[in-house]
């Protein structure tokens, strides 16, 4: 099963995190804004992992104050797959 997910985070500089969940598993991760080689960084090494361990290992990273694009990007994946468990 493909979910295709587009999420608004919040208090970050990125306006847009975009993926794939295929089966479980993170696939093309795309960050729209904030800081390029950051967020390329952390599109590749979520890529093709299992979403709960993406979701488990990047929830409460910090950058803006207990915030951060990773973190932004965990709670984009809880939300999903609760979604995809809810329908």
């Amino acid at each position: 099963m493909i979910k295709h997910v587009e999420y608004t985070p919040e208090g970050v500089c990125t306006q847009k995190i975009i993926f794939d969940l295929v089966d479980g598993y993170v696939h093309h991760v795309q960050f729209v804004g904030g800081c390029s080689g950051n967020t390329k960084g952390v599109a590749i090494l979520a890529e093709g992992l299992e979403a709960r361990e993406v979701a488990e290992r990047l929830k409460g990273i910090p950058c803006q104050g207990a915030n951060s694009c990773p973190n932004q990007l965990a709670l984009a994946i809880g939300q999903a797959l609760r979604e995809e468990k809810e329908g």
